[in-house]
């Protein structure tokens, strides 16, 4: 492995631990890959009513869960529905897309469940600032980025 990666022009870790560690294992060019989040742009005050409405299929009063991130059968998204439920007057945005949706769709037939699709810039910090609640139902991620 130290061959093949110092081979390498760069080799990117996600975490300064991680960064060390391969430097201790004799790993040249290693650089942290900073991830994080725009805190200028993902602010509460993002939030408009146009995009609670939308979110919430035209009933901005009503609790609004949202799950962002990409629709795969490992991200276990088929759980929050008895989450759904369970709450009155509850409402779940999907931002995103992916190899699930239609799986999803028909999952979630007949409840009050958005299929958005995806969001980028001021849209997504819209959508993350309107809602009541942020729904991950993954029990693994390998980066956490959008819980970032």
């Amino acid at each position: 492995l130290r061959t093949a990666h110092n081979q390498a022009m760069l080799n990117l870790c996600t975490s300064t631990a991680m960064v060390e560690e391969l430097r201790n294992h004799g790993i040249e060019r290693v650089d942290l890959w900073q991830r994080g989040v725009d805190t200028e742009l993902f602010q509460p005050h993002k939030a408009t009513k146009e995009m609670r409405a939308s979110l919430n299929m035209g009933n901005p009063d009503d609790t609004l869960l949202l799950y962002v991130g990409r629709l795969g059968a490992e991200k276990e998204i088929d759980r929050i529905k008895p989450i759904l439920a369970a709450i009155p007057n509850a409402r779940l945005a999907l931002v995103g897309d992916g190899p699930n949706r239609e799986n999803l769709e028909q999952h979630f037939a007949g409840t009050p469940t958005n299929f958005v699709g995806y969001l980028r810039g001021e849209q997504l910090a819209a959508a993350y600032a309107c809602a009541d609640a942020f729904i991950f139902p993954s029990r693994t991620e390998t980066l956490g980025l959008v819980l970032l």
